[in-house]
């Protein structure tokens, strides 16, 4: 169900880009990623909790797992497995997420708005965080293995004269793309070790 979402929420933001970059058809001209990011992680959260609801719901109805609940136990077991099952995986990625949003902003500040636009910092924080962990590891190898494909090619059309290109259009097809993949994703063994 979290695939399903986070897929939606990001081909909605790349087509809010699409509709945005020709001229504001239906007359959004303008929406904030700062909202929408914030919007997410609520969404994202709040299945969370549904998910952890279910589970509670699941296991006071069947015969053995009744015992690992209260009465018969402490809560805390129950917490930590929703905890390490369903939460830690997108808390990981939000901090990824932030960490990137600061990072992002310091050295754009400080190399004068050299590197990203400035909706950029929100679109990689959503990628990030939507795509989870370790999904966002996968996610960033990939931004950065298309992104150098793109100036190599942008090099040689443009006989190596250098010039800045924006991964404006880059963050949120790849990171659906990541998310399509993820299935593949988790059968390799670079993804188990790095699953907690």
């Amino acid at each position: 169900m979290l695939f399903e979402i986070s897929l939606a929420i990001l081909i909605l933001v790349l087509g809010l880009q699409i509709i945005r970059r020709f001229g504001g058809l239906f007359g959004i001209k303008n929406f904030n990623l700062r909202y929408i990011f914030i919007i997410s992680i609520l969404i994202i959260f709040g299945m969370l909790f549904y998910q952890s609801y279910q589970q509670y719901q699941i296991w006071s109805q069947n015969g053995p797992s009744k015992f690992l609940l209260p009465p018969y136990q402490n809560i805390n077991y129950f917490a930590f497995y929703v905890f390490m099952r369903f939460f830690v995986s997108y808390l990981i990625s939000l901090v990824a997420a932030i960490v990137f949003l600061i990072v992002a902003k310091v050295l754009n500040k400080k190399y004068e708005e050299r590197f990203f636009e400035p909706e950029e910092f929100w679109l990689g924080a959503l990628a990030i965080f939507l795509v989870g962990y370790p999904g966002w590891l996968f996610y960033l190898v990939f931004v950065v293995l298309l992104y150098s494909l793109i100036h190599i090619f942008s090099l040689l059309i443009s006989r190596f004269s250098s010039s800045r290109i924006s991964l404006y259009w880059l963050w949120i097809p790849t990171a659906i793309f990541v998310i399509i993949i993820g299935k593949w994703l988790q059968t390799l063994s670079l993804w188990s070790l790095l699953k907690l």
